[in-house]
């Protein structure tokens, strides 16, 4: 399948636009530019058993300093993250284009949601558990957020990292990023509706409606991201 129609385009003018000239740099702005756009045409390929790999051994000393954290689940690894790699939005602000490693990431205590989510997927795959980043875009047409998604129990879990959210849905299992792009959306929105609040803190204007945060999936595109030391099981 020709995915040159889907990779980081499609979006909307304004969000189309800000991918181009996106202010990241090194992997982060690889990853922007990767990333492919979930909609009718993709959504076979995206959640199908050929675009991530499901299946990952780490070679173990590959990453000592990610290894030293020690988490053992995918939500241990995303509180983790969540306090000790803050987003500048609850600490203080950093450039964007840092182009840090993982590790430079952690030891600078701070990290944009793209930045955690690289976290949190490394944590996740020296666990041996696969992840992969999922860009958002909200239905406002102007507000980018990055989460991630985990392979587990036999489907992908979407963990945001910044905001804390995992979403279940009514039967217990993890809500997939495409189920909150569809049906099951309204189940993420007072998951979201407090940290939201903490984040825009006092501001009388804050870009959307904050008591209904899983409009930020309205669009969603999704990239893989394998780190040093991880490989492909059979």
């Amino acid at each position: 399948m020709d995915l040159s129609a889907y990779t980081c385009r499609g979006f909307g003018v304004e969000f189309d636009r800000a991918l181009r000239d996106v202010p990241v740099a090194g992997i982060d702005r690889q990853q922007t530019h990767s990333m492919i756009r979930l909609c009718e045409e993709t959504e076979g390929l995206l959640y199908g058993a050929d675009f991530s790999p499901r299946k990952i051994c780490y070679r173990r000393g590959s990453r000592p300093r990610i290894e030293s954290v020690g988490c053992e689940t995918p939500g241990a690894a995303m509180e983790w993250v969540r306090h000790n790699v803050r987003h500048p939005g609850f600490s203080s602000h950093v450039p964007p284009d840092r182009a840090m490693t993982e590790e430079q990431l952690i030891d600078s205590g701070r990290s944009w949601c793209n930045e955690q989510g690289r976290v949190f997927i490394a944590l996740c795959e020296v666990m041996g558990i696969p992840a992969r980043l999922c860009f958002l875009f909200h239905a406002n047409g102007r507000t980018g957020h990055t989460a991630t998604e985990v392979w587990t129990a036999g489907k992908w879990a979407m963990y945001d990292v910044t905001f804390g959210v995992h979403v279940k849905l009514p039967d217990g299992s993890p809500a997939e990023a495409r189920d909150l792009a569809g049906r099951h959306r309204s189940l993420a929105h007072p998951l979201y509706e407090p940290p939201l609040r903490e984040y825009y803190g006092k501001n009388p204007s804050p870009p959307f409606d904050l008591s209904r945060g899983g409009d930020l999936f309205d669009q969603i595109g999704i990239c893989n991201y394998l780190i040093e030391g991880v490989g492909v099981a059979g």
